[in-house]
């Protein structure tokens, strides 16, 4: 059997998929052939719809999973559970803007923009062992739950800097600190000396007067305050 659920249905023109589902007019999609025509084909036949204000990218999704007999969603973080979304890497998930919504056993429910692209869901099923089933949703959807699950680049985790085994190293630093680059070679030590020196080096670098550590259940925030308020 099998360990995606591929998408089956007619595999109509995208233009002739939206005049059949209501979305778009004979007129309109000649313009926007037209339109794609003189800019050389840079862009797909989707974008330039969306660009001209002739249809949604929703309303293109609904029309390709009614196509490919996939169940179309209207996904957001209030339905997805950022556990399930790291079942995949970070760096898969937003190249092929894809969205693990629901597991239930061996079965994986995933939020794609391409229904058509089966060679993705047979990645996905080798990378998590488990049975695809595809679910059709816009990829501006997608990327902003994405981007509400998932942390910033720019986050600093602890977990990176602090091994299980180093928990119990702990050391007071009492010591001038003349110049800022003495900070970044300090950063080198042990992991929590790292951390602590990370925190001080960043604190400095903004300009900051206090920094707030206030730790919960299972995590640490890090607020620093600069000119009176607090930054995160």
């Amino acid at each position: 059997m099998s360990a995606v659920a591929i998408p089956t249905g007619q595999k109509l023109q995208l233009g002739q998929l939206l005049i059949e589902h209501g979305a778009l007019t004979e007129e309109q999609l000649s313009d926007a052939l037209a339109r794609q025509k003189t800019d050389g084909n840079r862009l797909l036949l989707g974008e330039v719809l969306v660009q001209e204000g002739f249809c949604t990218e929703e309303q293109i999704m609904e029309a390709l999973a009614k196509a490919y007999g996939v169940p179309f969603a209207k996904v957001s973080p209030k339905i997805t559970d950022p556990r399930i979304v790291e079942v995949l890497p970070r760096e898969f998930l937003e190249k092929h803007t894809v969205l693990p919504l629901f597991k239930v056993r061996n079965r994986l429910s995933l939020a794609v923009n391409e229904p058509a692209n089966v060679f993705l869901f047979e990645e996905v099923a080798r990378l998590t062992e488990c049975e695809v089933l595809v679910v059709c949703a816009s990829g501006k959807d997608i990327k902003a739950t994405l981007e509400t699950h998932l942390p910033a680049a720019n986050v600093f985790v602890i977990d990176d800097i602090i091994d299980e085994g180093d928990a119990g190293e702990l050391s007071l630093i009492e010591e001038r600190i003349d110049d800022i680059g003495d900070l970044e070679a300090a950063a080198e030590g042990s992991p929590i000396i790292k951390l602590v020196n990370y925190l001080i080096y960043s604190a400095v670098r903004e300009g900051a007067s206090d920094i707030h550590v206030e730790p919960d259940d299972n995590s640490l925030r890090i607020r620093l305050r600069v000119d009176g308020a607090l930054y995160e």
